[in-house]
């Protein structure tokens, strides 16, 4: 089966991790067509206002792991049907490029409303280089 290539869209503030390498993850709404191991993503941001500028490609990688995120108010962040901890909230937050748990239900809150039910896209930086055309 051949692997499906898919574009990722980034908010600047969210870009700027993507393209230091310390952000290898997103957690996204699910798509009509999924994100599956082994799918190539295309790391993008706007270049000025969205839909009306070109794209940056920040990078292109490959999807290493997707996983099921249940996200609510009442502290509870459930990954692929097990809970996780405080300790683990915290840490997969500032790897999905948040200060905390809680600025990150914060956001999800006011950008999607909670609860949240979507999937993380994991993936492994290919190149060192981001890449700074535009498309």
């Amino acid at each position: 089966m051949k692997n499906i290539h898919h574009v990722v869209m980034f908010q600047p503030r969210f870009a700027r991790k993507v393209e230091a390498g310390t952000k290898l993850q997103t957690i996204r709404l699910p798509r009509k067509v999924p994100v599956k191991p082994g799918d190539w993503l295309s790391l993008r941001e706007w270049t000025g206002k969205p839909y009306r500028s070109k794209q940056r490609i920040i990078r292109e990688v490959t999807c290493k792991k997707t996983s099921i995120l249940h996200l609510d108010w009442s502290d509870v962040m459930i990954l692929d049907g097990q809970p996780l901890n405080s300790n683990l909230q915290q840490w997969f937050a500032q790897n999905d490029g948040f200060k905390s748990a809680d600025e990150m239900r914060q956001w999800f809150a006011a950008t999607h409303t909670l609860p949240f039910d979507g999937v993380v896209f994991f993936w492994q930086n290919n190149s060192p280089q981001p890449s700074t055309k535009p498309c």
